[in-house]
């Protein structure tokens, strides 16, 4: 990969904040707490459960990163685009966005002056 001018190199780049996804997550999350009261139960937070866990583990964790990404293991193509279909669900990128994502992310790391943004250098609650 090559830098496109000084401010996309992965050491001296500079991180942007993009509103519009900003935005996006407040809304969720502010529809969330107005609405949760009112629908909340026992059923309500077991369904939340297991669809985060079929979501990030199953589709983000499982499908996305360790079959599109690193190819870790063999799977039926149906299988697969089910497994994807569930990553992308998460919210993070598409199946194109997220490989191009975790490239540049490594090849940011490879780097002895990397960005701390890749690096995870900072407390948790920064880097959350």
């Amino acid at each position: 990969m090559q830098s496109i001018d000084p401010l996309t190199n992965p050491c001296d780049g500079v991180v942007c904040w993009k509103w519009s996804k900003s935005l996006w997550f407040f809304a969720t999350l502010a529809t969330t707490a107005i609405l949760a009261p009112l629908t909340f139960s026992s059923g309500a937070v077991l369904v939340c459960f297991v669809l985060t866990v079929v979501t990030l583990c199953l589709g983000h964790t499982v499908g996305m990163h360790r079959r599109l990404i690193h190819v870790s293991f063999g799977c039926a193509s149906w299988l697969e685009r089910v497994l994807v279909y569930l990553g992308v669900l998460v919210g993070i990128a598409g199946p194109f966005r997220i490989i191009y994502l975790h490239d540049i992310r490594d090849w940011s790391q490879r780097h002895p002056r990397c960005h701390s943004f890749f690096i995870h250098t900072h407390a948790w609650w920064v880097d959350w």
